[in-house]
Formats: structure tokens, C-alpha cells, sequence
């Protein structure tokens, strides 16, 4: 600031009349500049603090419902090799839980039966809270929700069925419709 002081009185004593002699009024401005700069400057970094702890945050403890990171003996369930649900009507109110193998049960509430979804669902997440998902990839039922599951039982279990160890002498439901319990 100092030099356009002398700048200015040095361009006023040659006489320049393109020289506006206020200086104090454009040394006022630059230390508004200076001032508003270093404000913006702190806010920024606020800002990139806050931006860094959310992040952590957000890695740490997902968001979306998703289930937590795996602990526990990751969840499979019994596949039947036809694509489309069971078109039996029959209803079974139950929650989803995971047995000690990590197989999917029906139950807690009732002695355990092994469900057989239709070839191209899924299961994601752990023992303890996991997900099961359409060939979409849509969320038709998750752990501890209390379910209305459509269907009917099966009399014996078919070689071209995945997961054969997940039955245990278990009665065998075929998934249909799934939803909330109503």
C-alpha cells in the first residue's frame, strides 16, 4: 500500500492529470479487498473441514439403509432354478433371520422354515442385518421387518436348487408376492 502512495504523489507532482488524488479512498478499498479475501479464505477452509468430516462420516456409518459392513457369516439363500416367483397363494406372515450356517430362514416367531426364492435374487449385508433383492436389484424384504411372504410349501427339495445344505430337515416354502405385513 505504501508504494501506491508514492506512486500516486510521484504522478500528482508530475502534473498527470489522469491521477485521482484519493488515495486514502483507494487505500480503504484495498484493505476491504484484503480483509473480505482473508474472511473468504477462512470460510473455505471451514467449508473443506466440514466437506472432510462428512465424508468420514459418511464411509464410516452408511447412509441409504444400507446394511453395515459384513460381520458374521455372510447370508445366502436357497435359489429355485425357475425365474419367476411362486404363483401359489398361500400367505406366510414371518420376519427373516439367519441361521448358525448363514442360511435365510423364515422365523424366529415360528419353528424355522427355508424359504426358495426365485433364480436371480439375492442377499446383501451380514448376519446380524441384510437385504434380499430382486434380478433388479430392488429391495423386497430386509432382516427383523415383520413380512407378508406369498407362496406355498413344497414336498421335497430339487437337486437344481442352490444352497441344498441351507434345508436342515426344514419345511420348504416357495417365495411369491413379498411384502410389509399389513
Amino acid at each position: 500500500m505504501t508504494d501506491l502512495r508514492e506512486l500516486l504523489r510521484a504522478s500528482a507532482a508530475e502534473g498527470s492529470e489522469a491521477v485521482d488524488l484519493a488515495e486514502d479512498l483507494v487505500a480503504e478499498r484495498i484493505r476491504h479487498r484484503r480483509i473480505r479475501n482473508r474472511r473468504l479464505a477462512v470460510a473455505g477452509t471451514a467449508l473443506g473441514a466440514a466437506a472432510v468430516i462428512a465424508g468420514t462420516a459418511w464411509i464410516v456409518r452408511p447412509g441409504d439403509g444400507q446394511p453395515p459392513a459384513a460381520s458374521g457369516p455372510a447370508p445366502r439363500i436357497v435359489r429355485s432354478d425357475f425365474d419367476n416367483p411362486s404363483g401359489m397363494e398361500a400367505l406366510f406372515r414371518t420376519t427373516l433371520t439367519v441361521d448358525a450356517n448363514g442360511c435365510v430362514q423364515a422365523g424366529p416367531d415360528r419353528p424355522a422354515v427355508t424359504l426358495v426364492w426365485p433364480r436371480g435374487y439375492t442377499v446383501r449385508g451380514d448376519a446380524k442385518s441384510f437385504e434380499i433383492l430382486d434380478p433388479a436389484n430392488n429391495v423386497v424384504a430386509r432382516s427383523g421387518v415383520p413380512l407378508d411372504i406369498g407362496g406355498g410349501g413344497a414336498d421335497s427339495f430339487k437337486d437344481t436348487w442352490t444352497g441344498r445344505d441351507c434345508r436342515n430337515g426344514r419345511a420348504v416354502w416357495m417365495v411369491g408376492h413379498v411384502g410389509p405385513t399389513r
